[in-house]
C-alpha cells in the first residue's frame, strides 16, 4: 500500500528520534542530574588544543571562523523573525520557524566547535548535532511538501512580462514631470537628467552628497568638468555611439572629481531617452563604489605582499640549507680522517702493555661508538638538509604543463624499479590509466615516490602486491596506488604528509619529505592526494589530477596576477 507524505514524514522523524534516545541512553545515568552532569562531562576528550599539532594561527583560524559563521547564523534567525512580524500575511510560516530553528542550530554547533577547543563538551556537541540532524530533516520535508505550491507561482516569462509591463509603465510616468522628480529625489543613488551637450538638466540629492555640490551649482555644470581627465574620452566615445544608434546605452567604471578635489570611484549606467526616435536626453545614475575599489586595491596589496613573503621564505630556506651543508660536509670529511687517524693510534696503543682495561676500553669500544655516532648524525642531517633544498626548489620550479600519456609514464616508473620489484618478489597489477595534465617530471616524481613507500613498507608476512587504478571525476583524473603492506594507524595518517614526518624512522631509511613533495606537487598542479589505509593490512593512495588544462590556466592566470613571478608555469 503507498504511503502519503505525512506518513513518511511521520516515519522519518520516528526514525531520528529514536536515534536521538538511543544516544542520550548510551549515556549511563541514574538521575536527571547526573544525566546532565554527564552530557556536558569532558571526561575522557582532551581540548582540541592538545589534539594533532595546532599552530596559533592554525587553532584561531578555526576559532574565529566557526565563531563569525554562529554570528551569521544567529542574525539570520532575528531577520527572518523580524520580516514574520512584519508581514504577519508571509505564507508557509511553519517553514519558516523550521529554518530559524535550524539555522539558529547550525550556529549552536559552531559556536560548541570553537569552545571545545578549551571545553571538549563532545557529548553535549554530539546531541546538539543529533537535534540539529531531526530539525534538518524536519525542514527537508516541510520544503518538499510546500514545492507544489511554489511550483504554482509564476514563471520566468511571467516575471518578464510583467518587467516589461512596469518598464512600459515607468516610461509613460517619466513623462509626467512633477513623479520623476519626486523618483530622482528620494533614489538611494546618484542620478541625473543630462542634455545632449553634457549639461545637468535635474539632479537629486544622493549625487549632489556624492559630488559635494550644491543642486544649484551641479545645474551650471556639465559632466566633462567633473569627469577625471583619464576617464573623459572612454565617456565621450560611448556617449557619441549611443547618438549614432550603435548602442542603446553603456555602463562603465568611472571617476568623478568632487569639489574638495577629492577622486570618487563611481559605476555609471547611461540611457538615451528618444521622442518620436528623435534623442531628447540621457538618464544618468551614478553608484559610489569607492569603498569596494579601495577594499579591492587593500585585497591585491596584500596578495602582492603575501606572495612576496612566500618568496622570501623559499629563498631563507634555500640559501640556510645550502649555506647550513657547507660546514657539515666539513665535519664530515674532518670525521672520516678522525676515525681513520684513532683507527692507527688505537692500533698502536693497544699493541703497548701500559694501558689498563679502563683505557682500552675507551680505545676498543667508546671511541669507536662516539666517532660512529658523530659520522651517523652527520650524514643524517646532511640528507635532511639535500631534502630541504629539494623542497625549497619546488616553490621555483617552472611547471612544464602538457597532456601526459599515463599508461606510458607508469610503464617507464616500473621499468626503473624493476630491480627492486624483482628483489622482494613484488606482484605489480596496472590497469587503464586515462591522461592527465601536469608536469610530466614531477608527476612521475610523485608516483616514484608512492611506489618506493610501498617497497620501503612492505609486510615481512606476505608478498608485496601493488596495484594501480585509475577513474575519472568531472574533470579531474582519481589515480589510486594500492598495497597490502603495513599500513598505517588512523591517528598518524593526518601527518603523514607533513614535512619530515616518518612513521619508522629506527627501521627505515628516509629524509621524511618523500610523501611532502607529493602533496606539494599535486597541489600546485590543482589537484590533492589522500589515503585510507588500515593498518597491519595495506594503504590506498589516491591522486586527483585535472584532465582539462584549463584547471590549471586558471591557476596561472590567478598567481601572475597576485604576484611579480609570471614563470611558475609554461605550457606546450
Amino acid at each position: 500500500m503507498p504511503f502519503s507524505k505525512d506518513t513518511v514524514a511521520c516515519y522519518s522523524l520516528m526514525h531520528l528520534y529514536q536515534l536521538e534516545v538511543l544516544f542520550i541512553s548510551s549515556i549511563e545515568i541514574n538521575t536527571p542530574l547526573a544525566m546532565l552532569n554527564e552530557l556536558f562531562s569532558t571526561d575522557g576528550f582532551p581540548e582540541r588544543w592538545e589534539c594533532g599539532v595546532w599552530s596559533e594561527a592554525h587553532g584561531w583560524v578555526h576559532i574565529l571562523s566557526d565563531i563569525a559563521i554562529w554570528a551569521a547564523y544567529m542574525a539570520i534567525p532575528f531577520v527572518l523573525f523580524y520580516t514574520i512580524k512584519k508581514r504577519p500575511e508571509t505564507p508557509n510560516k511553519t517553514l519558516v520557524y523550521l529554518f530559524i530553528a535550524f539555522i539558529m542550530l547550525c550556529g549552536l554547533t559552531h559556536l560548541l566547535e570553537a569552545l571545545i577547543f578549551w571545553w571538549p563538551a563532545y557529548r553535549f556537541l554530539g546531541l546538539m548535532k543529533l537535534v540539529t540532524a531531526v530539525v534538518s530533516v524536519a525542514t527537508v520535508i516541510m520544503l518538499v511538501r510546500a514545492v507544489p505550491s511554489v511550483i504554482k507561482y509564476p514563471t520566468k516569462i511571467a516575471f518578464e512580462e510583467e518587467i516589461e509591463r512596469r518598464a512600459d509603465s515607468e516610461r509613460k510616468l517619466a513623462e509626467s514631470e512633477d513623479l520623476f522628480r519626486t523618483a530622482m529625489r528620494y533614489a538611494p543613488i546618484g542620478k541625473a537628467l543630462v542634455s545632449l551637450e553634457g549639461k545637468f538638466m535635474l539632479v537629486n540629492k544622493k549625487l549632489c552628497e556624492l559630488l559635494g555640490y550644491s543642486e544649484e551649482e551641479l545645474l551650471r555644470q556639465d559632466f566633462q568638468h567633473l569627469t577625471h581627465p583619464e576617464d573623459l574620452d572612454a565617456d565621450l566615445d560611448c556617449l557619441k555611439r549611443t547618438l549614432a544608434g550603435e548602442i542603446n546605452g553603456y555602463s562603465m567604471e568611472k571617476r568623478y572629481i568632487r569639489k574638495d578635489g577629492k577622486i570618487v570611484h563611481s559605476m555609471l549606467n547611461v540611457v538615451l531617452i528618444r521622442h518620436d526616435g528623435e534623442p531628447q536626453h540621457f538618464v544618468s545614475q551614478i553608484l559610489d563604489i569607492s569603498t569596494r575599489k579601495r577594499l579591492m586595491q587593500r585585497q591585491e596589496k596584500l596578495i602582492s605582499e603575501l606572495a612576496q613573503r612566500n618568496r622570501d621564505m623559499q629563498q631563507i630556506v634555500y640559501v640556510a640549507s645550502h649555506d647550513l651543508r657547507s660546514p657539515l660536509v666539513n665535519i664530515i670529511g674532518f670525521s672520516t680522517e678522525l676515525n681513520a687517524s684513532a683507527s692507527e693510534l688505537q692500533k698502536k696503543l693497544l699493541k703497548s702493555d701500559c694501558l689498563d682495561e679502563q683505557a682500552r676500553a675507551i680505545l676498543e669500544t667508546d671511541m669507536p661508538e662516539m666517532l660512529q655516532f658523530i659520522n651517523t648524525n652527520a650524514l643524517r642531517m646532511d640528507m635532511l638538509l639535500k631534502g630541504l633544498l629539494r623542497y625549497s626548489r619546488l616553490g621555483r620550479y617552472t611547471f612544464t604543463i602538457q597532456q601526459i600519456d599515463m599508461d606510458q609514464l607508469l610503464g617507464e616508473l616500473l621499468q626503473g624499479v624493476s630491480f627492486q620489484l624483482n628483489e622482494v618478489g613484488a606482484k605489480v597489477e596496472v590497469g587503464l590509466l586515462p591522461n592527465c595534465y601536469g608536469d610530466k617530471v614531477l608527476v612521475g616524481q610523485l608516483f616514484t615516490n608512492l611506489i618506493d613507500n610501498a617497497i620501503k613498507y612492505r609486510s615481512s608476512e606476505r608478498t608485496l602486491v601493488l596495484k594501480i587504478k585509475a577513474s575519472t571525476e568531472g574533470d579531474y583524473v582519481r589515480y589510486t596506488v594500492s598495497d597490502n603492506g603495513q599500513g598505517i594507524d588512523p591517528k598518524y595518517q593526518e601527518r603523514i604528509f607533513e614535512v619530515f614526518h616518518r612513521l619508522n624512522p629506527s627501521e627505515v631509511d628516509g629524509d621524511g619529505l618523500g610523501l611532502s613533495l607529493c602533496s606539494l606537487i599535486a597541489r600546485r598542479l590543482e589537484g590533492d592526494i589522500s589515503i585510507d589505509s588500515k593498518f597491519g593490512v595495506g594503504s590506498n593512495f589516491h591522486v586527483k589530477l585535472p584532465r582539462d588544462q584549463s584547471i590549471i590556466t586558471e591557476r596561472a592566470d590567478a598567481i601572475s596576477n597576485a604576484s611579480t613571478d609570471h614563470s611558475l608555469y609554461s605550457f606546450k
